[in-house]
């Protein structure tokens, strides 16, 4: 099942919020388990508003020091004691994934990236959809989360900057790893103001698949360590992400390998 790793060139754009909105909604639009990866793991947006308390983490697992089923948790949000989203997994990511003082950073991530090969061969035939949230800032863990993807959702902010950064980003990660971008989500439009001129440039990018007005009861949300779609469901916000997430159930995403993509991107 497809592996969708959401991306953010600019710090605070929403990339978390998209993430974990589109995960929770495609696990209540299908019947199949959905797994949210926690790649951030300078900031852990995800662990700590889906998953707090989290004992052990995907860091842990690629130390060597747990199995992989022991950092999958069930989805911690619930409503009158039940599940908010009984079929939505974490997978939170703890500390960096670099041990410290290492010096072989190619070699870590190619370590690294061959062991989630590994895992995610698992992982696929227990989960319909995999959504990983990356890092914001670019470096060898970001590098390792983006290996692994089939496909990348990219969120912007209708402003300049954010779209020709994350433009520049997908034609790079598109010639480096061959990896495609099959949409991007425009974020915080100004509510009552036309997005359009930002919507065609953001098309340029890969097709918009979904555009998420400025909505305060995120950042309501946000401030009370839970996401949109948890306390807010029926929110502007929440209801847009809800599309998005019935725009990527529509799409043919095809599983690809990891090991070839880091052959091309060692030749290039």
């Amino acid at each position: 099942m497809p592996i969708l790793s959401v991306m953010g060139t600019k710090g605070g754009v929403g990339k978390s919020t998209v993430a974990m909105g589109v995960s929770a909604w495609l696990s209540k639009l299908q019947k199949e388990m959905v797994l949210l990866v926690d790649g951030d793991t300078h900031v852990r947006t995800v662990e700590l508003k889906m998953c707090p308390g989290a004992d052990v983490t995907l860091a842990q697992v690629l130390e060597g020091k747990h199995s992989l089923a022991d950092a999958i948790y069930s989805c911690a949000l619930k409503a009158g004691g039940r599940p908010l989203f009984p079929r939505l997994a974490i997978l939170p990511a703890g500390g960096r994934f670099l041990p410290p003082g290492s010096r072989d950073i190619v070699g870590f991530v190619e370590h690294t990236v061959g062991r989630f090969e590994r895992m995610l061969s698992t992982l696929r035939k227990r989960f319909s959809y995999i959504i990983v949230d990356t890092p914001a800032s670019v470096g060898f863990e970001h590098l390792i989360l983006t290996a692994i993807a089939d496909a990348l959702l990219f969120v912007v902010n209708p402003d300049l900057d954010s779209i020709l950064s994350s433009k520049v980003t997908a034609e790079g990660l598109k010639q480096l790893l061959g990896i495609q971008a099959v949409g991007v989500v425009v974020n915080r439009a100004p509510r009552g103001s036309s997005v359009e001129e930002w919507t065609l440039q953001a098309g340029e990018i890969a097709p918009v698949i979904g555009v998420v007005e400025d909505d305060e009861l995120v950042e309501d949300a946000f401030r009370r360590d839970l996401p949109v779609v948890a306390l807010y469901p029926e929110a502007p916000a929440s209801l847009a992400l809800k599309k998005v997430a019935e725009e990527i159930l529509k799409m043919k995403i095809e599983p690809t390998r990891l090991l070839p993509k880091l052959e091309l991107a060692k030749g290039s």
